[in-house]
């Protein structure tokens, strides 16, 4: 993204689980407005569907619900709640094969509209366009979920260096792209 932009890291509080275990439905809600954004921008590149992406986080919530009791501290709650997302993806996608590919329902359906920057928005819209989902699942990982490369690497289960050096590779092309926008 443009340098000088801070990045928004999705900071979930671990003690949320705790809460949620308990009982309290004000900690599930909180967790969801927290996350809901980025794990649907996350789904949503892998179904290129929104309503497949919508089903799917619903999914994912409930999955999330009833294991919070596994979420083990010391880690990333979102890289967690983003494994439980793609997990739930591949198993739907074993079960049925999707052959048609609508960029334009994906970018209409997924809003830019809370990133402030024109210019990344801007990118971010094109992004689909332009790139494939390995590549828009990485940018979507790392610059609207807020996981590091290592987090990334171990959801993806790719190298660390693999996870570099594609994220750079990306970025290089969407400069070439749109100039010193990035």
């Amino acid at each position: 993204m443009q340098e000088g932009t801070p990045k928004r890291k999705v900071h979930i509080d671990e003690r949320l689980f705790e809460r949620i275990r308990q009982g309290e439905q004000d900690a599930f809600r909180v967790l969801y407005e927290i996350s809901y954004r980025p794990l649907y921008a996350f789904l949503l590149s892998y179904t290129q569907n929104a309503e497949d992406a919508k089903d799917l986080l619903q999914d994912t919530y409930i999955q999330v619900f009833k294991n919070c009791h596994m979420y083990h501290e010391k880690g990333n709650p979102m890289a967690w709640m983003m494994k439980i997302a793609k997990n739930l993806y591949l198993m739907q996608s074993r079960e049925e094969k999707k052959a048609v590919i609508n960029y334009e329902d994906m970018k209409d359906q997924l809003s830019f509209d809370n990133i402030t920057n024109v210019d990344n928005r801007i990118v971010l819209e094109k992004m689909f366009e332009l790139l494939s989902i390995e590549d828009r699942n990485l940018i979507i990982i790392h610059d609207i979920g807020g996981l590091t490369y290592r987090e990334i690497a171990k959801l993806l289960a790719l190298p660390l260096g693999t996870v570099l050096s594609r994220y750079h590779r990306v970025i290089r092309k969407l400069r070439k792209e749109f100039g010193e926008k990035l």
